[in-house]
C-alpha cells in the first residue's frame, strides 16, 4: 500500500517504522523482510525497501490486498496521485 502512494519502487522506510506502524516487534519485520527477499520480491537496504516484483507481492497477499483498497475508494473516494 506505501508503493501505491508513491512514485517508483524505493521505499524511504526503516524496519522501526514497519513495527510501529504494523504494531508488531521489529525482529518480527526483519524476518518478514527476509523472507521476502529471499523469494525475490523486495530488497531491503538501510532505510529503504525497493519492490521488485510488485505482481508477485499482490499474489502473495492473497486477497489482503486490493478489497480494502477497493471499499476505501467506494467509501471515500479516489486519492490523488503524488
Amino acid at each position: 500500500m506505501c508503493n501505491d502512494r508513491i512514485e517508483g519502487d524505493r521505499l524511504p522506510i526503516t524496519h522501526e517504522f514497519l513495527s510501529v506502524m504494523l504494531g508488531v516487534r521489529r525482529p518480527g519485520v526483519t524476518v518478514a523482510l527476509q523472507m521476502l527477499e529471499g523469494r525475490g520480491l523486495i530488497r531491503s537496504n538501510r532505510g529503504e525497501v525497493i519492490v521488485r516484483d510488485r505482481t508477485g507481492l499482490i499474489t502473495l497477499a492473497n486477497s489482503s490486498y486490493g478489497q480494502p483498497e477497493a471499499e476505501y475508494a467506494r467509501l471515500i473516494g479516489e486519492q490523488a496521485s503524488p
